[in-house]
């Protein structure tokens, strides 16, 4: 019993210090992980630092200041020297090791520098190209409808039989026009929208109506609907006016479907 007594103490005594042991490599080794993450997040901050110097300077067009930042980096690392007087061989040696290690650095992320310019420029063409073939695409993409024969009137809205309103302004206008058939265009319901613009060049849109796509906007002044059936078909629509936009001259009234303009005449209010 005290044989047995005594191997279970020392097998306890042996657990406790090998555990003790373990515990401190174990902290150790946290604390080197630690210290290893601390480093690895501030090169990767520095490096983050450098890319967002480069994309301000490249969306402002600049090469000039990215090589700039260049020498002004290689210029600091040879300024970087150590004072014979005040270290010892040892330490000259580590900061001449330091000088060789920083140099190295700056070099490769000189041309890390270059390569992302590079990139950024090549992918700025090919993003301009990219958009201006979408806008050429949606301003060809309508049914090839066809407005003719427009007519346009002024229309005033008489609230009194009795009133004399000889000199009153026109109130609204009426577009009429011919949807010319089609055999090529599908059957079915056709968005119109009708657009004026008066003599000064402004778009009457009297409840600020608009027709939006992909970053292109199409302001227009009244919208209609109507049934195609690849023949002629006649349409007639009214189109209220802002008064402070409703002045004499010549109004250019567009007919549009979709983005794409398939009529345009020319009204003069006198």
């Amino acid at each position: 019993m005290k044989f047995s007594i005594t191997a279970l103490v020392l097998l306890v005594l042996l657990l406790f210090f090998g555990y003790r042991n373990i515990s401190v490599k174990y902290d150790k080794l946290i604390d080197q992980s630690n210290t290893e993450n601390r480093l690895m997040q501030n090169q990767f901050d520095e490096i983050l630092r450098k890319y967002d110097s480069v994309t301000t300077v490249t969306k402002n067009e600049d090469s000039s200041e990215i090589r700039k930042i260049i020498d002004k980096a290689l210029v600091d690392s040879r300024e970087y020297r150590p004072n014979p007087g005040t270290s010892s061989g040892k330490e000259s040696k580590d900061t001449d090791a330091k000088i060789a290690i920083l140099k190295a650095k700056i070099a490769d992320d000189s041309e890390e520098i270059i390569a992302i310019n590079n990139t950024i420029t090549h992918n700025k063409k090919l993003l301009g190209q990219l958009e201006s073939d979408k806008k050429k695409y949606i301003k060809v993409k309508h049914e090839n409808l066809n407005a003719i024969n427009l007519n346009v009137r002024g229309v005033k809205i008489l609230s009194d039989l009795y009133t004399k309103s000889r000199n009153r302004r026109i109130q609204q206008i009426r577009v009429c026009f011919t949807l010319e058939g089609n055999e090529f265009v599908r059957n079915g319901n056709k968005d119109l929208y009708i657009q004026v613009v008066n003599p000064k060049n402004q778009i009457i849109s009297v409840e600020d109506t608009f027709l939006e796509q992909d970053n292109i906007r199409l302001v227009y002044s009244a919208k209609t609907e109507t049934m195609y059936n690849k023949k002629d078909i006649d349409v007639c629509t009214y189109v209220d006016l802002e008064a402070e936009k409703t002045i004499k001259g010549k109004y250019i009234i567009n007919i549009y479907n979709s983005f794409c303009k398939i009529g345009t005449t020319i009204f003069e209010y006198e």
